[in-house]
């Protein structure tokens, strides 16, 4: 059963990481270029008014792995930037036909890393959020959507917000008061992004906040599991994981995010 449930979840992370047929080169050079360690910046438009960006961008590879006790491939990921939204679609269109149109983009192709985005209202967070799915997938062969999409939003903001000033965590603190706790469970039984609803991103947010913030046994049995998926090794549904060890789940989980303060 757990050798079943892993096979499946490797059949989607195949199905999310697209393969892109032939599709040529990509330029050699770019208006403007910089390397933020482990990523590769190319963008058509300066990048001078994004010093505070760029400072996250450096730190997010050590702070994803850390956080996660995962180990970097120390392969680079290329992250191209466009000024124009109909610049990035027909970019992306040409290279990749297959892909559905989004904001941005994390693409793996041939082992090689690759993340786009254009400029918009949500710029920042939407680079950082597909940056840290490239670094995720960099160090795990496959991640179950949930924790997948869970881990890049708790790093989609900038890095002195992520423990407190996520905009998703005044909701989880007000229904938390009404002993309402997202169903763990149905995170975990979706496998296609089109089924997730802005209220599952939100769910998955505040597992991982939990995961990472609450009871010591949440984070180490988060990364016991995330371990035994680097080493290839069937892992079990982490719901079960986690009620082994407590068994008081939902309260540990309440008791979370009601004693959770904003600085």
């Amino acid at each position: 059963m757990m050798r079943k449930a892993f096979a499946g979840a490797a059949a989607w992370m195949t199905a999310v990481l697209i393969t892109a047929a032939l599709w040529g080169e990509l330029p050699a050079r770019w208006p403007e270029e910089r390397d933020a360690p482990p990523f590769r910046c190319h963008a058509d438009f300066s990048l001078a008014d994004y010093a505070s960006l760029f400072a996250d961008m450096r730190e997010l590879e050590t702070d994803v792995l850390g956080a996660l006790a995962l180990t970097a491939d120390g392969q680079p990921i290329d992250l191209f930037l466009f000024d124009r939204k109909s610049t990035y679609h027909q970019y992306v269109s040409h290279y990749f036909p297959e892909v559905p149109k989004r904001p941005a983009l994390f693409i793996k192709s041939r082992g090689h890393a690759m993340v786009f985005a254009h400029r918009g209202p949500e710029f920042a967070v939407d680079v950082r959020h597909e940056c840290a799915h490239a670094v995720l997938h960099a160090a795990l062969p496959m991640v179950p959507l949930w924790l997948d999409e869970g881990i890049a939003e708790y790093f989609e903001v900038a890095r002195g917000e992520r423990t407190r000033g996520h905009p998703s965590m005044a909701g989880m603190r007000w229904t938390a008061r009404f002993g309402r706790v997202p169903d763990l469970e149905s995170l975990e039984a979706l496998v296609e992004l089109r089924d997730m609803t802005s209220t599952h991103y939100k769910q998955a947010w505040a597992w991982v906040h939990f995961l990472l913030h609450g009871p010591p046994e949440a984070r180490d049995e988060l990364r016991a599991y995330l371990a035994d998926i680097a080493a290839r090794t069937p892992p079990d549904v982490l719901s079960r994981r986690l009620r082994r060890r407590m068994p008081d789940l939902e309260s540990r989980f309440l008791s979370h995010f009601r004693a959770w303060q904003r600085d």
